[in-house]
């Protein structure tokens, strides 16, 4: 097994991105076959649960390429509450990148499957319809948010909402922290408990209210396989999201196997302890061995 770190170039930042490859990785037409993974909200890949995973996937031979998004970890630029269609531009640009460059001091590799986390999974969602062309095979939805105009109830303290209505936006300063009704902190999956000044503003959440995942109806599902998966007790969105994604994706999908909806009994949101990432590892590892031989591996 080898790791590689690198940076690639888009139009407005540098992307950091972290690539695991298996000693005897899977191929498909001379191309090592990659997985892409993307996190969540003002997470970044450091996060034990993203190791964790690139772990799993190297015991199938499977590499992958987990990478920071704009603003967010060691990547350069800067993020925004609502720029959902800006991430999903992302990912497309580390698509492009992979199939054209490759991983450095690696042979040329083709992505077969992307994962995703939370708001990211939603970025990776909107990737996959407006850049069909490019969408893989395989798409794992990993707690993605479907009603993007309901907010958190802690999420934003009363200072957090005065003044927003009086200024039009505001400082949100921590994260990392366990949500209080007095601090209205987020948990990060890395668990950094760390002070960022990020501002929030009307059009940030405007932005984000406004952003439709319905088009997941768009998905190229006559040629890529879905698996949606989300705990049990996750405590930042609600189980209807997940379902509302499997209701339009089923209605879309010209047979039922191309889209399968696995609610892990226990897991929180963040998938941040052992027992929550062996029963993700049980459900991930049972679909990609069903799946993978249904396109050539």
């Amino acid at each position: 097994m080898s790791q590689t770190e690198f940076f690639v170039p888009s139009r407005t930042s540098q992307l950091f991105a972290r690539a695991i490859v298996p000693n005897a990785p899977r191929t498909t037409n001379g191309r090592i076959v990659v997985f892409v993974l993307s996190h969540g909200l003002l997470d970044n890949i450091d996060a034990p649960m993203f190791r964790h995973i690139q772990q799993t996937l190297c015991t199938l031979s499977i590499a992958s390429v987990a990478f920071d998004f704009h603003g967010n970890g060691r990547s350069t630029g800067t993020t925004s509450y609502g720029n959902y269609h800006d991430e999903a531009d992302d990912i497309a640009n580390l698509v492009q990148y992979l199939h054209s460059v490759g991983i450095p001091n690696t042979k040329r590799v083709y992505v077969i499957g992307m994962l995703a986390h939370s708001k990211g999974a939603s970025s990776m969602m909107l990737f996959a319809t407006k850049y069909a062309y490019l969408c893989p095979s395989l798409l794992v939805n990993l707690s993605g948010r479907f009603w993007l105009a309901r907010e958190i109830t802690m999420r934003w303290t009363q200072e957090n909402q005065r003044q927003l209505r009086e200024t039009g936006k505001f400082l949100w300063r921590r994260y990392g922290a366990k949500p209080t009704k007095s601090n209205g902190a987020m948990i990060t999956g890395s668990k950094q408990r760390l002070v960022r000044e990020y501002w929030i503003s009307m059009s940030d959440m405007a932005e984000r209210a406004g952003t439709d995942m319905g088009v997941v109806q768009m998905l190229p599902l006559h040629r890529t396989f879905v698996l949606n998966i989300m705990g049990s007790k996750d405590q930042i969105v609600p189980d209807d999201d997940v379902w509302e994604y499997d209701r339009l994706m089923r209605m879309a999908a010209p047979h039922a196997d191309r889209v399968v909806t696995r609610i892990v009994p226990g897991a929180k949101h963040f998938w941040n302890n052992q027992r929550e990432l062996e029963a993700l590892d049980r459900s991930l590892v049972r679909w990609l061995t069903t799946v993978l031989p249904k396109i050539g591996l």
